[in-house]
């Protein structure tokens, strides 16, 4: 059977639709694993698909049938409730290798070990056989699932068939490929003693039908399998998050212990997709920081890069002379791989979150913060290996203090490469601390130049969505320009897609009690192949004031120039904004259009104003230069985040909502607030200024 990603990210459960995604965006299906029986219950409506028994090899039964190619409704929308179970079900098998592997390297047990062996097999049988038909490896994953064409495709008779099977991973999809080859190759060193001389996982298998005829069949069916994942890595099936190909590449090296594999290293360093000779030195890691967003992305970058060392040297020890420094130089040789391993400690704030960038971790829940977060995700390792291969005292003084655990004074961090720059009070952990994002990324991308960031007394108050709910709907929200604290200027007939721009620090200035920085940005567009700039600047300054006692202030000056509407957001967590100045007047429809429903986004005024149109339950304010009023936190009585509107230059204040579910299955509703001057109404338009000054 096919496997695919999602059943359907669009409509959802053809029974109650999206209201499944309050239980998950991207899995929410129940599935039973242990015996397969390919159903897929809804956790909201309890519905289950498909109507016919797959497992009894029943292709046609009921009115919800999926033959293992999807279901379609009235309407032709697919639903692969087979392709996705079978892709489930490949991930429990991998999952249980894993626990048993941890298992058996903890405690050996000759039972478990012939357990593993046999599973070990069982995947082999399928990963040779798919090395030898890649027409029916995993294929391409979609962020919105499309019809077969009569079958999957034979990529194979392709007029370029190597190029045809890029990212089309194997048994596991492209991305999962690298990860799940490292847990095989340590499946197999783990139990390859046992292995190479048992004769009762022979016989094991042999009456499960697998035609083996002595310990030595064992062996070469699982080595060949790893050689098979190898080749999927080198012909482009295997593609993830760099340096992720590299390091399963190096892992399934160390495994198969051979010393004629200069060809496969020659690969990974001058032609793979990391090409290690100069991963580490050709401005990939900006600051130390890689050009992607900050947390669980970032740090495979910055955790491979050390796991890429670890495992060279691993490699190296066994064949020394096959695999010399000399022709495979350590990827640690340059002076700044060091800041790799710091950069995702100064990002922290108030030692209990970090900074988000592009698709970072998960939005931040309101409240107070209940762990102590020391850096961005790093994995355990990270630390003891930078610093043992290193040698900078520096990264071991982080190393130990998160050993302890113990805070760390921060002061101000600048990472101009990447582009985020973070103002820090006084004080270890701080109290307050505020962020400002001014450069682009290379993938996973959000539109969030010049998001602003605010988190105080131990709670988040400005943040950003981070990682998205599901794949449809992160380009009409969780990464839109609308939904961060940001300025923006839109442009008739202009569609940014996830691109913004990039901008550069222009002053800062840092003394006992007052930071201040200022940076400048332009919009970009990229068409095809080519970068231009349709014309809209940005200026933003922020500086963080420490006031009497323990109160603290941020003063917000923006300024767009260019386009023919201007917006400055304001997105809080879980509030409600009251003020006894300015009056606010309900209004119909949505932020994009007052006879517009949510979601409806045909009545759009500009290509890129998405988000807007699912943004409702508007307010209208009194026109006013300056106001001020309070964000009054719905889930922490007496925690306000008070909000001053210095002056504006004629533009109209809006209020809106737009209600979601969390993780938790409980509805929340985000309150945003919107600073929105037209510059023009017709078609055409003229380059304009337009200044709104805020003080938080």
């Amino acid at each position: 059977l096919p496997k695919a990603h999602f059943v359907n990210a669009p409509q959802a459960c053809p029974s109650c639709g999206t209201a499944i995604f309050s239980h998950g965006g991207f899995y929410p299906w129940k599935r039973g694993h242990l015996p397969a029986d390919f159903r897929s219950q809804c956790p909201s409506c309890a519905a289950v698909f498909p109507s016919n028994e797959l497992a009894a090899g029943d292709f046609s039964g009921g009115g919800e049938v999926d033959d293992g190619y999807g279901y379609f409704d009235e309407e032709g929308h697919i639903y692969l409730f087979a392709a996705t179970y079978c892709r489930d079900q490949t991930r429990v098998f991998g999952g249980a290798i894993d626990s048993l592997t941890n298992h058996l390297r903890a405690e050996f047990d000759q039972g478990i070990a012939r357990q593993l062996g046999l599973m070990l097999l069982r995947y082999a049988v399928e990963e040779v056989y798919l090395a030898a038909v890649p027409q029916f490896r995993y294929g391409p994953s979609k962020a919105v699932e499309e019809p077969w064409d009569w079958g999957q495709p034979d990529w194979a008779t392709a007029a370029d068939p190597v190029a045809a099977l890029n990212r089309h991973g194997s048994v596991r999809y492209s991305i999962d490929t690298p990860y799940v080859s490292e847990t095989l190759a340590l499946a197999y060193d783990t139990v390859w003693p046992l292995l190479r001389q048992d004769t009762e996982v022979v016989e094991r298998a042999r009456a499960c039908g697998l035609e083996l005829g002595r310990p030595e069949d064992v062996v070469c069916l699982i080595e060949e399998m790893l050689a098979s994942l190898l080749c999927c890595a080198m012909d482009g099936g295997a593609a993830s998050n760099l340096p992720r190909v590299s390091q399963g590449v190096l892992v399934l090296l160390r495994a198969l212990d051979r010393a004629d594999a200069q060809e496969v290293m020659t690969w990974l360093y001058d032609r793979g997709p990391d090409k290690l000779r100069v991963f580490g030195v050709n401005n990939f890691f900006p600051d130390g920081t890689p050009p992607e967003s900050t947390g669980g992305y970032n740090n495979i970058h910055s955790n491979g890069l050390f796991a890429l060392e670890y495992h060279l040297r691993k490699l190296r020890s066994l064949s020394p002379q096959a695999y010399a420094e000399a022709e495979f130089p350590s990827l640690l040789a340059d002076p700044r791989a060091p800041r790799v391993a710091l950069a995702p400690h100064e990002i922290g704030v108030l030692g209990k979150a970090f900074i988000q960038f592009g698709d970072g971790s998960a939005a931040p829940q309101p409240g107070r913060y209940a762990d102590e977060v020391y850096h961005a995700p790093l994995a355990p390792e990270t630390l003891e290996w930078a610093a043992q291969f290193c040698g900078d005292e520096r990264v071991a003084g982080w190393r130990d203090a998160v050993r302890q655990p113990a805070t760390r004074r921060l002061g101000t961090t600048v990472h101009d490469g990447v582009g985020i720059a973070v103002l820090r009070t006084g004080g270890m952990p701080e109290r307050a601390a505020a962020g400002i994002i001014y450069g682009d990324t290379t993938g996973h991308r959000h539109m969030d130049l010049l998001d602003v960031q605010f988190f105080a007394f131990g709670r988040p108050f400005l943040t950003d969505l981070g990682y998205p709910q599901s794949w449809a709907s992160a380009g009409v929200w969780e990464s839109h320009w609308a939904t961060h604290n940001a300025v923006w200027g839109t442009l008739p007939g202009v569609e940014s897609g996830r691109v913004a721009g990039r901008g550069r620090l222009v002053r800062t200035l840092f003394i006992e009690g007052v930071q201040i920085l200022e940076v400048e940005a332009e919009r970009w567009v990229l068409d095809g192949r080519r970068w231009r700039r349709p014309g809209v600047a940005f200026r933003r300054l922020l500086a963080l004031v420490e006031t009497e006692g323990e109160g603290v202030c941020l003063v917000d000056l923006a300024r767009v120039r260019g386009g023919v509407q201007h917006w400055r957001i304001c997105r809080g967590v879980e509030g409600d904004f009251v003020s006894d100045e300015v009056a606010q007047k309900k209004r119909g429809g949505t932020v994009a259009a007052a006879n517009g429903r949510r979601g409806d986004l045909t009545r759009l005024e500009n290509a890129d104003d998405a988000a807007l149109a699912y943004m409702d339950d508007v307010a209208e304010f009194e026109r006013r230069p300056s106001w001020k009023g309070s964000w009054a936190f719905r889930n922490e009585q007496g925690v306000f985040l008070d909000l001053h509107q210095l002056r504006t230059t004629a533009a109209q204040t809006l209020s809106a909502e737009r209600a979601g579910d969390g993780d938790d299955g409980q509805t929340r509703r985000v309150q945003l607030l919107f600073s929105h001057f037209v510059v023009a109404q017709r078609a055409g338009w003229r380059s304009t200024d337009h200044v709104c000054r805020s003080g938080l």
